[in-house]
């Protein structure tokens, strides 16, 4: 009886030392852990085995979970090759594309083909990437897309385009250079273009050096740089902006634009201000002033009115038409104001404080 016990003992700890074996035996060559694959091929080249996974591919390697038609494991260097339909996915970021190679020792992604990347925000708004390729390294969360980048985000509503992309998410802080084109709101509002552009806080603010311009069917605004506050809807320019519509042209040290639904509201300009303007489109812009500082209120993509302090000449000039005589006045004076009716034309003109001028009218004749 004594020496069954025994034996039955002596079975047991060799059926777990032998189940421990095993054990130890997965976890050496099985650093992922299987879901599902249609065939499963498994080769030792070299002393490393080489996992060939087909159909229907689904893993986890660590925290992050695979998809892909196609997968090739290699245990020893940690390293797994995938192909078609290849889906990542961790935590707030999910990966698509139809190549993927993943470096597990440098926590590195190299994603190739139609790739697509989705954000997740806190408030469930997203922000998606589309390039061609992408490196993506997890430990860093640094995010580098190249060729036909285009980048959305739904909480900002910020279309972008550009030849490559740089993100770092833990820090909400990214740019893009390459003939970069960011699009505010609806991409028939107002772009912005520039060497590069950077972001920052999640697009709360903008910045663009170098060649910037401000686009839409409205206007064009060129300088050098360029900060856009995204909260406010302000944007400030400096590095000789200059302004041009079909209705005025303008020039500053600096701009600072305010928007209101994606249109300009109002336009304050500082120092060496000038402004030429038109009361008709495809019209010479006759009429100009000139000032220390110049603020405009628009109203539906028209200027309805103009201040202008210090130092301030200005000329004005009504053609003729049917109902109105031809008429010019031109002045000096340290304060001006001019209001606009509906029609884009001047219905009353005030200066103040040591004011003089040349005021000339000439009737018509019909």
């Amino acid at each position: 009886m004594k020496k069954l016990i025994g034996r039955l003992i002596l079975l047991l700890i060799t059926l777990i030392s032998f189940t421990i074996y095993l054990q130890a035996e997965e976890t050496e060559l099985r650093p992922y852990k299987l879901i599902n694959a249609d065939k499963l091929i498994i080769n030792k080249i070299q002393g490393e085995y080489i996992t060939n996974l087909f159909g229907n591919v689904h893993f986890f390697y660590g925290d992050t979970e695979f998809f892909s038609d196609k997968a090739d494991i290699f245990e020893l260097q940690k390293i797994v090759r995938m192909h078609g339909n290849v889906k990542v996915y961790e935590d707030t970021l999910s990966l698509k594309a139809e190549n993927v190679d993943y470096f597990r020792e440098k926590e590195r992604l190299f994603l190739r083909g139609n790739v697509l990347a989705i954000e997740t925000h806190k408030d469930s708004t997203f922000r998606t990437f589309e390039a061609e390729e992408v490196e993506y390294f997890r430990n860093s969360r640094e995010f580098f897309a190249k060729d036909s980048v285009k980048t959305f985000d739904e909480r900002e509503k910020i279309h972008g385009t550009c030849g490559e992309l740089k993100y770092f998410l833990n820090d909400g802080y990214g740019y893009l250079i390459k003939e970069p084109i960011l699009s505010i709101a609806d991409k028939d509002t107002f772009s912005i273009s520039a060497e590069k552009i950077e972001y920052f806080e999640n697009y709360k603010k903008v910045a663009a050096t170098f060649n910037v311009k401000t686009f839409s069917k409205d206007f064009v605004m060129t300088s050098d740089f360029l900060l856009y506050f995204a909260d406010e809807e302000k944007a400030i320019y400096i590095g000789e902006p200059n302004f041009t519509s079909d209705l005025a042209d303008a020039t500053a040290i600096e701009f600072r634009i305010f928007f209101e639904d994606q249109k300009i509201k109002k336009a304050v300009l500082q120092d060496s201000c000038f402004v030429k303007f038109s009361d008709k489109e495809k019209e010479p812009k006759a009429s100009w002033a000139i000032g220390d500082m110049m603020e405009f209120t628009f109203d539906k993509g028209n200027i309805s009115y103009c201040k202008a302090v210090g130092n301030v000449k200005s000329y004005f000039q009504q053609e003729a038409s049917t109902n109105r005589d031809f008429s010019a006045n031109e002045a000096e004076g340290e304060h001006l104001i001019i209001e606009m009716d509906e029609d884009n034309k001047i219905k009353m003109i005030s200066m103040k404080e040591k004011v003089h001028g040349i005021y000339r009218f000439q009737h018509n004749n019909w």
